[in-house]
């Protein structure tokens, strides 16, 4: 694999999760809201229930459900009721919402490859590094306000 590629994938999977972790996918419902959702799935695999992805997204239900609606309208996912409790809802992607998400993910990956090799490998790599470590900082930050909030 290209250096630059493993460099472009490294850095949109930092991305996705610093951004979950953020809760920035809350985005009003479009394409990108949809994205958001798709990305969330794919990174999630098999099946999810509808309020994790909620949560997750820190969207309301009426605004997933928008979202839902429409990529269940483009073919994108599905939907299925739990057999025993009819009030949870799983969604799991479809072929051709697996093959678009895989789309749009390579289109990131070129984009920052060209990123990357216009910066060079050793500045690429460093920075990388530092953007690794303000995540672990931030992650030990938000966990121990958490902690000091439920004190």
């Amino acid at each position: 694999m290209d250096t630059y590629e493993d460099l472009a994938r490294q850095y949109c999977e930092m991305q996705f999760l610093r951004a979950r972790r953020k809760r920035s996918f809350a985005e009003p419902v479009s394409n990108a809201g949809e994205t958001a959702v798709l990305f969330y799935l794919f990174h999630e695999g098999d099946r999810v229930l509808v309020g994790e992805v909620s949560r997750e997204l820190a969207l309301t239900v009426a605004r997933v459900t928008n979202i839902l609606n429409s990529l269940e309208k483009h073919g994108y996912i599905v939907r299925e009721r739990d057999r025993e409790d009819k009030r949870k809802v799983y969604i799991s992607l479809t072929e051709e919402g697996n093959a678009y998400i895989r789309r749009r993910q390579e289109e990131g990956v070129e984009q920052y490859r060209r990123l990357f090799e216009r910066l060079g490998e050793v500045d690429s790599r460093e920075y990388l590094r530092i953007q690794k470590r303000i995540q672990e900082i931030a992650a030990q930050m938000s966990r121990k306000a958490e902690e000091a909030e439920e004190r």
